[in-house]
C-alpha cells in the first residue's frame, strides 16, 4: 500500500476479529514505526505492548472501575467549535449502531468497549518520561502513533487510538510494571477488523481545507 492510500483509507477500527496478532509482526510494524520523527532526534518514546492474560486483567479492572463509578479525572474542556465536533462524531456512530439518546444499557456497553480496547487482542501503551511533560515529548509520541497506525495497515492490521484504555494509570502500572516515572499519554488498540462491524464502515468525516488552511506566497 503506498502511503498516499494509507493515510487516506486509515481510520478508527472498533470491532476486531478473535485472532491474534503474531509477536514477529508487531516487532515488524514498529521497527518500521520507529522512523517516526522526534525533536532533535530525542526519541522520548517507551512502548509496551500487551496481549493474552495481562490485556484480559487490564480490561477486566478498567471495567470494574467504571461500574463502580470511579472518577476520570479532570476531563479536557474544548471551545465551543471542537466540542461540537466531538459530540457530531458521537451522534454519527450512536446513529449508525442504533443506539437511541436513553438507551443507557447499549450507551454504557459501547462506554466500556473503549476501556477494554474494544476487545482487541492486542494494545500498546505509549508514554515518556515524567520529566518530559510539557516538552516536545508529547508531540512526538503523536507522531509515533499515527506511524505505528500507518505501518499496521501493511499488515492488514487496524488500530483505534485512545485514551479510555489507559485512564486508569492505577490499573496499567500494576499489571505492566510502569513505574511513577513514566506518564502514560495513550493507548492504541490493533489488530485484524471486523469486516462485518457496522461501526467498521465509519469513517469520520474531516473539516474542509480551505475552512484550516492559509496560502500565503502561491
Amino acid at each position: 500500500m503506498d502511503i498516499q492510500t494509507a493515510i487516506k483509507t486509515r481510520k478508527s477500527t472498533r470491532a476486531f476479529l478473535p485472532k491474534p496478532v503474531p509477536e514477529e509482526t508487531v516487532r515488524e510494524l514498529l521497527e518500521t514505526a520507529l522512523r517516526a520523527p522526534s525533536a532533535s532526534n530525542t526519541q522520548p518514546w517507551e512502548i509496551t505492548v500487551i496481549t493474552g492474560k495481562v490485556l484480559d486483567q487490564i480490561r477486566r479492572d478498567n471495567t470494574a472501575k467504571v461500574l463502580a463509578g470511579t472518577p476520570l479525572g479532570k476531563s479536557q474542556a474544548y471551545p465551543e467549535k471542537f466540542q461540537e465536533r466531538k459530540v457530531q462524531l458521537g451522534k454519527q456512530l450512536f446513529t449508525l449502531m442504533n443506539i437511541g439518546r436513553e438507551d443507557r444499557e447499549k450507551r454504557q456497553e459501547w462506554q466500556l468497549r473503549g476501556f477494554r480496547f474494544f476487545d482487541a487482542p492486542v494494545a500498546m501503551i505509549l508514554s515518556i518520561d515524567r520529566l518530559l511533560l510539557g516538552s516536545w515529548a508529547t508531540v512526538d509520541i503523536g507522531n509515533l502513533a499515527q506511524t505505528i497506525c500507518l505501518s499496521a495497515l501493511h499488515h492488514g492490521l487496524g488500530t483505534c487510538i485512545e485514551i479510555q484504555g489507559v485512564a486508569f494509570q492505577d490499573v496499567i502500572r500494576t499489571h505492566t510494571g510502569l513505574p511513577e516515572s513514566s506518564e502514560i499519554i495513550l493507548g492504541i488498540a490493533l489488530g485484524y477488523p471486523d469486516p462485518a462491524a457496522r461501526e467498521n464502515q465509519f469513517v469520520s468525516p474531516r473539516t474542509p481545507l480551505d475552512e484550516v488552511t492559509t496560502l500565503l506566497g502561491f
